[in-house]
């Protein structure tokens, strides 16, 4: 692993050394009439011979504009813009170490005589919150996918698992032609499109449910939409393929998409046994694929393509659905998505377990077995109504059914540090459950004609999701001690939830004066939750199960009502720097129903609110109030099997929550970096804690209390650098560094005290490219966590853990795609008879083939030397968990690929 350092020192250098040999150019932009500068103009460096972007800037205050580090010994074409005004063009070709200063550049609709007027579009423009990317001058290789055109983009990162930032904000969706492709999922869309058929890309923030502003500028995410070329009128495009392999491995699936002016529809469908989404997960940019030890689950409550098991496990995923959009003119927009998915996943467990009681340490190893099957349809709607430039309406309902059975079988064999066997327990169990979920979001927003930046708003959600469910549990103890004794438990559980919320809220905007506006919103949420048990045991005579438990069967319902009056008001001192301050009134009335007793209580809550925007840096202040689950509420015992049970405290009462947070982020156009820090504090006043008590047999009942003084702070930073184009070579780095720090109260037979885990982590990421002909992209990280307590003599638990990801992509020579993956983990800490390293090697090689490399064929092969597992350890309430699961293990595929696309300008 030393390499890794050497690497950075050899990377560092290089462009140290580069940049020094290298072309700066500034000057000034201002309007020809008046000589004022134009703030926001956007200054593009493209290259001339294949017109790809090499750098952009946008000019100060005072119109000034500065570009480093530019390339010399070639042709280079600065573009100068802004809205409204005509572009300044003009070529230039630099030495080493030229400085050059344009001085002031006038811009209108008369050029000056010195530039060339061209009818081309501009590589960036901006207008209000919006940067317009041309697709145009990115350049990508023949049948690159839209991820790869994104990755190009300054300021833009994709990472491993498909997310996106762009300046340091997460991009929440990606839409085609400002519609929504499959729920707005990112990697669907990045995936799976080519890039040839994108016109431009637009960068926004998401205000959608945000019409007034009322997040932070620096916490609003980004939405990335995919303007097609206009001349494509009309296209069918997608991708089918099908693969099989040892193991009886195998994956099959299509992508089907007909875009026909303002009507877009979209089929999906897969099926596979890898431990993967087919559609989503991370495969070589859509070549060589093969992150197959468990992608990323895509799943947002509608689309459900399968994923990453954490557990471990093996699944298999069948899935499939269409998306339709279509407007109605330019004021209506429709959205309709239905998907049907089935999961099913294997797990195989193994556990060892330390708990530690003063002198006692108690030792379990565990196996166990599960299979679980999930079923589920869901309908999705989605309906925006801008019927003038002053109104907003929008309503999305969404509908889903589920189906779900799941059999769990473990055994579990317990001693202790004395050498004395306590128990061993056989225990299995099946659960069948059917649930209904249908929800509705509706908001209306008006813009008052007369007054900039007043507004009324209206919203109203909706949840009702009835479920019912069958469980059977087996559990055979056979105890070595005499307390308690061996006992057989048989039992079924009929159970019964219904749960239902409804709000509905309104607010009122209104400015004063230029830098003071007051808001004031009220809002009224009602809720109610219902779960019923009926357990019966099982009749020996008999065998069915009709003796009815009555102690052990529950019937807990909650009727809450909260009314909340905010009002506040805004202070915006300069362009960059404001104060936002609320006081929420929140009366909460709750009924609380249970077998025996009902209980009633009224709370009022008084909810500051203070939010400071000094340019990049927010810092912010808020309280919140939570009342605590009826589950923790019930008085009454449930005894769960022979070795647990529960009781819960009726006299609970909520808890409150001070969170602090510091949020920083900064992207320097010109120099391509962004920095970013976050920090957040949360305070918890009468928090709910685990009150234990733990026999030496390893009994255990749980009840609880309340409790001040538990804390969670955490906090990260880091630096992302896009180096400018070096010729053929592109290079980006990402660091990072992330901390957290979290003490919980820890109740252990009558002994209070505080649990103290600290945790810090460092990333390292370098990505390079050469002319898309060799990629690599290397990730390593170490983190360390250590455990304290401080009380008793337990004994401080240190865990560390090392990472490190390589991903080598050669294309070369043409039409042939060679790829070699490695992740790698180090655990140095779990028990003995647990796997501490795991290196996952896996390689493939692809042949694209037939007219334009529609075709594919590919040979995989995952984990070359059968060494994936998932191990994991965990410590926490006097407790430490070595943990292994099965995963997919080393099998070889082969697949062939077709994609089609047909465009037609008529």
């Amino acid at each position: 692993m030393k390499f890794i350092p050497v690497l950075l020192l050899f990377l560092t250098c290089f462009t140290v050394g580069y940049a020094q040999n290298h072309v700066t150019i500034k000057g000034r932009v201002t309007d020809s009439l008046d000589k004022k500068p134009l703030e926001l103009s956007t200054i593009a460096i493209v290259d001339v011979k294949d017109t790809s972007l090499i750098a952009y800037t946008l000019s100060k205050k005072n119109g000034d504009f500065e570009l480093r580090s530019l390339p010399y010994g070639k042709k280079i074409k600065l573009v100068v813009s802004f809205t409204a005004y005509k572009s300044y063009i003009k070529i230039f070709t630099f030495n080493k170490n030229d400085v050059l200063d344009l001085g002031d550049i006038a811009l209108s609709n008369k050029m000056l005589n010195e530039v060339v007027i061209r009818a081309e579009r501009v590589p960036i423009s901006i207008k209000k919150d919006t940067i317009e990317f041309s697709a145009d001058a990115f350049k990508t290789r023949p049948n690159a996918v839209v991820e790869e055109l994104l990755k190009k983009l300054p300021g833009l990162q994709v990472n491993g698992d498909g997310s996106i930032t762009v300046n340091g904000k997460s991009v929440s969706k990606v839409l085609i032609d400002g519609k929504q492709f499959f729920g707005g999922d990112l990697k669907i869309a990045t995936k799976n499109l080519d890039a040839a058929i994108v016109g431009s890309i637009q960068v926004y923030d998401d205000r959608e449910n945000d019409p007034d502003h009322l997040i932070s500028d620096n916490k609003v995410q980004k939405v990335i939409n995919l303007k097609l070329k206009k001349a494509i009128k009309r296209s069918i495009f997608g991708k089918v393929f099908a693969g099989g392999g040892t193991r009886d491995r195998y994956e099959s699936g299509g992508l089907f998409n007909l875009f026909r002016d303002t009507l877009q529809l979209s089929i999906i469908g897969l099926s596979n046994n890898l431990n993967k989404t087919a559609f989503s997960n991370d495969d070589l940019y859509s070549q060589g694929g093969f992150d197959r030890s468990g992608g990323n689950s895509l799943y947002n409550g509608t689309v459900n393509t399968g994923g990453q098991n954490w557990g471990g496990g093996i699944e298999k995923i069948t899935s499939g659905g269409f998306n339709l959009n279509t407007d109605y003119g330019k004021k209506l927009k429709v959205n309709l998505l239905y998907f049907y998915s089935q999961k099913n996943n294997s797990v195989e467990n193994s556990a060892y377990i330390q708990r530690f009681l003063k002198d006692t340490t108690l030792l379990s190893n565990s196996k166990s077995k599960q299979q679980s099957d999930k079923y589920a349809h869901s309908l999705s709607g989605l309906v925006d109504w801008n019927p003038d430039t002053l109104h907003t309406i929008h309503y999305a309902p969404k509908l889903m059914f589920n189906r779900e059975n799941n059999s769990y079988d473990s055994f579990s064999d317990t001693y202790n540090n004395f050498g004395n066997h306590l128990n061993t327990v056989n225990s299995s169990s099946s659960n069948t459950s059917n649930s209904t979920q249908f929800s509705q979001e509706f908001y209306y927003n008006k813009r008052f004609k007369h007054k900039k930046g007043a507004s009324f708003n209206i919203g109203h959600s909706l949840q009702v999701n009835p479920s019912k469910s069958d469980s059977y549990q087996n559990n055979d103890l056979q105890s070595f001690t005499p307390a308690p004794p061996s006992d057989t438990m048989r039992r079924y559980s009929a159970g019964k939830n219904n749960n239902i919320s409804a709000n509905l809220n309104g607010s009122i905007i209104y400015p004063f004066t230029k830098k003071i506006k007051a808001d004031i919103s009220v809002n009224g949420t009602y809720a109610q939750s219902g779960n019923e048990s009926n357990v019966f045991d099982r009749n020996k005579a008999t065998g069915n199960y009709d003796i009815f438990l009555a102690s052990q069967s529950v019937n807990l319902k909650r009727n809450q009502f909260t009314e909340n009056l905010r009002p506040g008001i805004t202070y915006d001192v300069t362009k960059s720097i404001s104060i936002v301050a609320n006081l929420g009134f929140d009366w909460q009335q709750v009924q609380d129903k249970f077998v025996t007793v009902n209980q009633y209580h009224n709370y009022l809550f008084l909810l500051p609110s203070i939010r400071t925007e000094l340019g990049p840096v927010t810092l912010s202040y808020n309280r919140s109030a939570n009342q605590p689950s009826i589950n923790s509420l019930q008085p009454q015992t449930i005894v769960y099997n022979q070795l647990y049970s529960f009781t819960g405290n009726p006299l609970l009462k909520p808890s409150t929550d001070d969170n602090f947070g510091f949020n920083l982020n900064k992207y320097f156009q010109a120099s391509q970096v962004n920095i970013y820090m976050y920090s957040s504090l949360s305070m918890q006043h009468n928090a709910t804690i685990n009150v234990q008590t733990i026999a030496g047999n390893g009994a255990q009942s749980t009840s609880f209390v309340n409790r001040d003084g538990q804390y969670n702070l955490n906090g990260s930073m880091g630096l992302y650098k896009q180096f400018k184009k070096m010729g053929k070579f592109t290079i980006n780095t990402n660091t990072s560094l992330s901390e957290y720090l979290i003490r919980n109260l820890n109740i252990i037979n009558e002994v209070e005290g505080w649990q103290k885990t600290y945790s810090t982590g460092i990333n390292q990421g370098i990505n390079l490219n050469y002319d898309d002909k060799v990629e690599l992209n290397t990730n390593t990280g170490y983190r360390f966590t250590n455990t304290n307590y401080d009380y008793g003599d337990h004994k401080k638990i240190r865990t560390n853990n090392f990472n490190l990801n390589n991903n080598l992509v050669v294309r070369w020579p043409k039409k042939i795609i060679w790829e070699t993956k490695q992740e790698y983990s180090y655990n140095p800490q779990v028990s003995p008879g647990f796997q501490k390293g795991i290196n996952v090697i896996s390689s493939s090689i692809a042949l694209q083939m037939l007219k334009k490399d529609r075709g594919e064929i590919k040979v995989t092969g995952y984990d070359l030397f059968n060494q994936n597992t998932s191990v994991f350890r965990y410590a926490g309430d006097n407790i430490i968990y070595d943990v292994q699961n099965n995963t997919l293990k080393r099998y070889f595929l082969l697949t062939f690929t077709y994609k089609f696309n047909k465009l037609s300008t008529k």
